[in-house]
């Protein structure tokens, strides 16, 4: 299935050119999010073909822990030309099929498991049938985007006594997964990352930027206090919008006994000041709604803007058995847009 990567890959740059959600992942991008952790193609996936072409693919990834509750992640495409309410229902429900078998493998029967995705703003044929299906719509995102050309960076808020400011380098990268999985500890839908998930998803990403992701440190160099952490991807919309580099503000984390006192705000303040140096145009970062810095305006202080919304959906999943029914007619068959896996 790996070698479908081209033919997914021309998928979702037709879905692109009709949402403009700013999804631009080539063959090389889709194979590296398909050797993340959780994902297992041949059983994880579903697509459907007309001829020799896919005209839907998705494919579920499995997380390592349920705290309580299995929080299975899909990601899904549909071409613009084949969005009928038939095809995204029997996609959808082959899909819930997929993710009850796979958690039954990894979790058995008596974890909770839900079904969690995303939709972009301009996605909204794609929302009402996730609404259709049963799916409830959890959570607002907001993409932001910063111009650093026109940014001044304020004067960095004095740190705390003995701490110190420093690059990323790999010796911090095993106190910095302990920290990130100390900070949200307890965070809704928030659970342990391994060290194999971390290093595919984040320090060991191609696209991660260790020159422009800082660690505000104890004053023994032991204990990460704030992080943030970027990537940089061939192709953005921002880029593509407006021209010019972008700098994705990807991960970030304070020690909760820590907040209030201006530290990630060095370290932004930091980090935006370093990526103009470097020639970066814009800085970009996803916010949840109910991020309380969010919410309380701290990011368009700075000077960033909303461009992109997204919206978290979430089924519940029923996790015991049950039947697969054979579409009428031998209806299913390569050729006319059904799921097949």
């Amino acid at each position: 299935m790996r070698g479908d990567a081209p033919r997914v890959a021309a998928l979702l740059a037709a879905c692109e050119a009709a949402d403009r959600t700013g999804d631009r992942r080539g063959a090389r991008e889709l194979l590296d999010d398909w050797a993340a952790p959780g994902i297992d193609l041949p059983a994880g996936s579903v697509s459907a073909w007309a001829g020799p072409e896919p005209v839907a693919f998705a494919v579920t990834r499995a997380r390592e822990h349920a705290d309580p509750v299995h929080e299975m992640v899909l990601d899904l495409a549909v071409h613009p030309a084949h969005r009928t309410p038939d095809v995204l229902a029997r996609l959808l429900a082959e899909c819930r099929r997929t993710a009850a078998r796979r958690h039954r493998e990894r979790f058995g029967d008596g974890t909770p498991l839900e079904l969690h995705t995303r939709t972009h703003g301009h996605q909204r044929r794609l929302a009402e049938a996730l609404d259709a299906a049963g799916h409830r719509r959890a959570r607002g995102y907001r993409g932001m985007r910063l111009d650093l050309a026109a940014h001044a960076p304020a004067a960095a808020p004095v740190l705390p006594p003995g701490s110190v400011l420093v690059p990323f380098e790999d010796r911090h990268d095993a106190a910095l997964l302990t920290a990130r999985n100390a900070i949200f500890a307890g965070h809704p839908g928030s659970v342990p990352m391994t060290r194999a998930t971390w290093r595919h998803a984040v320090t060991g990403n191609p696209y991660f930027r260790p020159g422009c992701s800082f660690l505000l440190l104890s004053a023994d160099g032991r204990q990460v206090l704030c992080y943030l952490l970027t990537t940089e991807y061939p192709t953005t919309e921002a880029g593509a919008a407006g021209g010019g580099r972008e700098l994705y503000l990807a991960n970030a984390g304070t020690s909760p006994d820590l907040h209030g006192r201006g530290l990630y705000r060095a370290v932004i303040t930091h980090t935006l000041a370093r990526a103009k140096r470097l020639g970066y145009r814009w800085a970009v970062l996803d916010v949840d709604d109910t991020n309380t810095m969010a919410v309380g305006g701290f990011y368009e202080r700075l000077g960033a803007r909303t461009f992109r919304t997204w919206t978290g959906h979430v089924l519940s999943v029923p996790t015991g058995p049950t039947r697969v029914a054979q579409p009428p007619n031998g209806a299913g068959a390569a050729g006319d847009g059904s799921p097949t896996r």
